[in-house]
């Protein structure tokens, strides 16, 4: 684990020094055949002698079906007339695990999918999943990466590729300037003004804030790990590490502070069952004043007058938002190869190519990225600007829990627990009980 943390910290502080490049608007995909189409190659061999290769990707919300329908199809006929690609859409989270789960169990594994960390383990036990290193490494594919050791697992082998748009990703406090003002409230520098702030809002006939509650997604991917983070980032970078547990007094009081929050009605009626469409439909429409949710939908936001953001804020002398930070992302999250593909080398180079399709596509929305595409940069919008020169400057950044620490078992139980926090009906005592339990079976450090 020690060396886990100091490949993560001695990515991460190189991150904090760099000068990041946008995209420019140049990069509309071209149309092209699809993979299946009937002509023949122009090397004149037929559609039945071309390499068949499967690929699942990860189906889980607007950004993703755009790369996919936008980038991804449109382009990988060309690059790759040889291939006849089939595609099956993963969704994500526990759906993904399942089909996952499944393959590795059959061996019928496709021959490139979306790698997650919360099946990594019995895929690599299994010998299912391919180290990339050297591949990669010989055809100069990582030289392209800005941070290449950000890609590493704390084994020292690579096995995912992505556009490095995850290393910009943290959760923030979106909200809109117009709706503050109107309640008559500031932006908040700690935990008990954000309470202040939110009940000002309601009285207001406002809501306050809105995130996805439902199948406990807020809870689990971010709020858990900022409601102990804002009050103790050392007792966070610990339960990250497996170096403490849910005993400790700073986690304790991290929780708590969700059933706080949920007590005092801070979110929307009925959190618990609000979907991410839904909450991002409510804040667009300035049904909710503020929107707990990370930087990856940041672009469009910016497209909104009026809407700004700041970092969570704190609940102790211990941190200061200016310079501590979560991140998303794992270096296990991107395109992997199995192991037992009959055709390696092409595999591989089409899991290159989709990971250039990812950055190609976060490039064009104006997201930060860490793999280049050679494109020339642009002028970033003023909230991207702001976002990154905050980012940049934080001098210590957490590795998201979520998908760093726990395996499936523990992802699914904290999905249920964290759910039933944010009804306001279920203690943080009980919620504490389930969960230590639950991480002293984790397997993830096995």
């Amino acid at each position: 684990m020690k060396q886990m943390t100091r490949i993560v910290f001695t990515a991460l502080l190189v991150l904090t020094m760099m000068a990041v490049a946008a995209c420019s608007s140049n990069n509309s995909p071209s149309s092209s055949p699809s993979p299946g189409a009937s002509e023949k190659p122009s090397d004149g061999k037929s559609n039945e002698e071309k390499i068949k290769l499967r690929i699942m990707t990860i189906t889980t919300d607007e950004n993703r079906n755009n790369i996919m329908e936008q980038f991804i199809k449109p382009n990988i006929a060309k690059e790759f007339p040889n291939l006849e690609v089939e595609f099956e859409p993963g969704g994500g989270g526990e759906d993904m695990a399942n089909k996952m789960k499944t393959y590795n169990a059959s061996g019928d594994m496709p021959d490139i999918f979306w790698n997650d960390a919360g099946f990594f383990t019995s895929l690599n036990q299994a010998g299912n999943i391919m180290d990339l290193t050297s591949y990669i490494t010989e055809d100069g594919f990582l030289n392209k990466y800005k941070v290449p050791e950000a890609l590493k697992h704390f084994d020292g082998k690579i096995y995912s590729l992505s556009s490095g748009a995850d290393t910009y990703f943290t959760p923030v406090i979106f909200y809109h300037k117009d709706l503050f003002e109107q309640a008559g409230v500031q932006v908040p520098q700690t935990f008990d003004e954000l309470i202040e702030v939110s009940k000002k809002l309601k009285d207001s006939g406002i809501v306050p804030a809105v995130t996805q509650g439902k199948d406990g997604w807020g809870p689990k991917l971010f709020m858990l790990q900022q409601m102990v983070q804002i009050g103790d980032p050392e007792a966070m970078m610990k339960l990250v590490n497996n170096e403490t547990d849910f005993n400790d007094p700073s986690v304790i009081a991290g929780v708590e502070r969700i059933e706080r929050l949920a007590k005092e009605g801070v979110f929307a009626d009925g959190i618990a069952n609000i979907d991410y469409g839904p909450a991002m439909e409510m804040f667009s429409s300035k049904q909710s004043a503020m929107l707990w949710m990370f930087t990856w939908e940041l672009p469009n936001l910016a497209k909104i007058d009026g809407v700004d953001f700041f970092p969570f804020p704190s609940a102790s002398d211990k941190y200061d938002p200016g310079k501590v930070a979560q991140f998303w992302g794992s270096p296990l999250n991107g395109y992997a190869v199995s192991a037992k593909t009959a055709h390696p080398d092409e595999a591989v180079k089409v899991a290159e190519f989709l990971a250039m399709q990812d950055a190609l596509y976060f490039e064009s929305v104006g997201s930060a990225i860490a793999l280049e595409t050679g494109n020339t940069a642009s002028n970033l919008s003023p909230l991207m600007e702001k976002f990154l020169t905050w980012y940049n400057a934080a001098e210590v950044k957490i590795p998201s829990f979520a998908l760093n620490s726990i395996d499936a078992r523990m992802s699914a139980e904290l999905s249920t627990q964290g759910a039933r926090l944010l009804t306001g009906e279920y203690p943080a005592a009980e919620f504490l009980k389930v969960i230590n339990q639950e991480w002293k079976e984790n397997t993830w450090f096995d």
